[in-house]
């Protein structure tokens, strides 16, 4: 009998390009799926749900392609632009610059806070009191960028950042908290400590708006049962109270396989894409960017921008 294939352990590398990666994969996996609610109609339009597929003409992201990212994700992409241009760091100008470019002249969906955010861009309110009030994970979902550029940086600056992106357009304190549980989460699976561990020791943080010990509670309570069954409990919708409980849920039930929990993630419906970029940053910083699909990378129609971006980085294959 031939031995096992013994894997390298994984590097810092392979866990920073595997949260970036992670998160933008998770979103064009929800691509065609995205705000489709009902679990029934899921299956009978597009089956087992594992991998890209190009939206429905129907659907809120019409006129994009298989592989192509959600609004989500192109804000991340935008993001990601911003940190290169400025050599790695976090330059709030330059940021909200570049949004207030693509939120205008973009052809991608504008939800509410996108809507409201330029609203008050243009009306020159300023940057601090510019962010709208949604309470959506949408806007915490971003961050992946921030957390491989701003790498070398103490905590508190990493954090700030993650923190300042997101009040940019979600300035609600529950989801600017979001954004920093993930940042949180993220820094204790790079120092190798498991998933089921990490998101607990992120939550014990003592946030003054995240809810996170009555949140948890919840989704203890319901973690033996099925994964789509669950996340319609909890709810498929875009608020924190629904999606950052769905997420805990599916991340203490498939935090072994990046692979399973983003196909249920994207079966389970409704706002799956921003579920799954938070997904896909904590799965990818778990367990490297191996973990992830081939088939997904070579569809990712931003790989090219990303492999640059990785690149000017100096995150690149070992």
């Amino acid at each position: 009998m031939a031995p096992e294939a013994v894997q390298t352990p994984l590097s810092l590398r392979e866990r920073y390009a595997g949260l970036l990666y992670g998160a933008l994969a998770a979103d064009a996996l929800a691509l065609a799926a995205h705000w489709i609610y009902d679990q029934d109609e899921l299956h009978q339009r597009f089956g087992k749900i594992t991998d890209f597929a190009a939206p429905p003409a129907d659907g809120y992201h019409k006129g994009k392609q298989l592989g192509d990212q959600t609004h989500y994700g192109d804000q991340s992409l935008v993001l990601m632009d911003s940190l290169a241009a400025c050599g790695g760091n976090f330059v709030m100008d330059d940021f909200a610059t570049r949004w207030r470019r693509f939120a205008e002249e973009s052809t991608a969906y504008h939800d509410h806070a996108t809507k409201d955010t330029l609203e008050h861009l243009q009306a020159d309110t300023g940057l601090t009191r510019a962010g709208s009030e949604s309470t959506e994970l949408g806007g915490a979902a971003r961050i992946a960028p921030i957390l491989v550029a701003l790498r070398h940086e103490d905590a508190p600056v990493i954090i700030g950042a993650a923190r300042a992106q997101t009040a940019l357009t979600h300035g609600t304190p529950e989801v600017v908290e979001a954004a920093e549980w993930l940042a949180r989460t993220v820094f204790l699976l790079l120092r190798g400590v498991s998933v089921a561990s990490a998101i607990r020791a992120s939550l014990n943080f003592p946030y003054k708006t995240l809810p996170a010990e009555t949140i948890l509670a919840r989704v203890e309570s319901l973690r033996d049962r099925p994964t789509l069954e669950a996340v319609k409990e909890l709810g498929q919708s875009c608020p924190l109270d629904k999606a950052f409980p769905a997420v805990l849920l599916i991340l203490l039930q498939h935090g072994d396989n990046l692979e399973t929990a983003l196909e249920q993630n994207v079966q389970a419906g409704g706002d799956s894409a921003a579920r799954g970029m938070v997904l896909g940053t904590i799965l990818g910083a778990a367990h490297g960017r191996r973990a992830i699909p081939e088939r997904w990378l070579t569809k990712l129609r931003a790989r090219p921008q990303v492999e640059e971006f990785l690149r000017l980085m100096e995150i690149g294959e070992d």
